[in-house]
């Protein structure tokens, strides 16, 4: 089991947020030591006018410790959660990633397990893409990335490189039924690398 879990997430309509705190309680209810981080956004209140879930949860999400590339060095397994824009992270996540720069000569983070998610519109949304390129960061700074298994949920698939949650119209379909199941799978395969 994982000694120490960060989740890092970056959420625009606010999906990503709930994703994230699902992840979150399922590892504290199994009582793995998890922290939770999000990525700066300074649009978010201006975002949050626009996207419905963002604005029910606005004020909780800005409660949560600000994600600082040094708060992830004593991490053993880190989640991370973006929304997806046009086949890739969100900008925010995109410099978050590369504030990590520095420490990739020192190969901080060499070794480290990596697990991502992310939200998109539809299928065809570039979903898959956006994990992809986390998986790539994380190999750069010699992260083990952790595949999605193909036995998560029967009669289920999903891509390989990690979680990917299809909001529709981005911002009032909350993460249910084969998401939440999903989450509360992968919580309980992680909990064993």
């Amino acid at each position: 089991m994982s000694k120490k879990v960060s989740i890092v997430f970056h959420s625009v309509c606010g999906n990503n947020y709930l994703i994230a705190k699902e992840f979150y309680n399922e590892f504290k209810k199994h009582k793995v030591e998890v922290q939770l981080l999000r990525v700066n956004d300074p649009n978010l209140e201006e975002l949050a006018k626009q996207f419905t879930i963002a604005a029910q949860h606005k004020n909780e999400i800005l409660k949560i410790e600000e994600a600082k590339v040094e708060k992830l060095y004593d991490s053993d397994l880190i989640i991370f959660g973006s929304p997806t824009y046009f086949g890739n992270v969100s900008g925010a996540m995109k410099a978050f990633m590369d504030e990590f720069s520095p420490h990739w000569p020192e190969g901080k983070f060499w070794g480290k397990k990596m697990f991502s998610f992310t939200t998109c519109a539809n299928g065809q949304g570039g979903g898959d893409l956006c994990l992809n390129a986390m998986t790539i960061f994380g190999q750069h700074m010699g992260m083990i990335t952790i595949p999605v298994p193909g036995d998560l949920l029967a009669g289920e698939s999903f891509p390989a490189y990690g979680l990917v949650h299809y909001v529709g119209d981005y911002s009032n379909l909350r993460p249910s039924g084969k998401t939440i199941l999903a989450i509360k799978a992968m919580t309980k395969r992680l909990m064993k690398i």
